[in-house]
């Protein structure tokens, strides 16, 4: 049995059983920061991807999930969440969009 909040899996089972799926998921963000970054901007966008709050809110979630501390999962949820209670004046459309907008 294996101790509270662990898997109940060992890490060689965990790596066998969801290695390919992972492995699939990170090809598919790396191939959408390509296209991303291969797009032509809109006309007034700025011209650096990185410019739009989603992109860099991938790029920053990629290197929390790389920083080797744990809860990586709760981290980044915690960093694409909008903390604000107050409701806002003004709908902005901020859910639909997946990241808070910084002020």
């Amino acid at each position: 049995m294996s101790a509270p909040g662990q898997p109940p899996l060992d890490r060689e089972q965990l790596i066998q059983l969801g290695f390919i799926e992972a492995r699939g998921r990170a090809l598919d963000v790396a191939a959408f920061l390509d296209r991303v970054q291969r797009a032509t901007p809109a006309a007034g966008a700025p011209t650096d991807a990185l410019a739009d709050e989603r992109v860099r809110a991938i790029c920053d979630a990629l290197r929390l999930a790389l920083d080797g501390q744990p809860e990586r999962a709760r981290r980044m949820l915690e960093l694409w969440s909008d903390t604000t209670t107050e409701p806002s004046a003004k709908a902005d459309g901020k859910a639909a969009r997946g990241v808070p907008r910084k002020a």
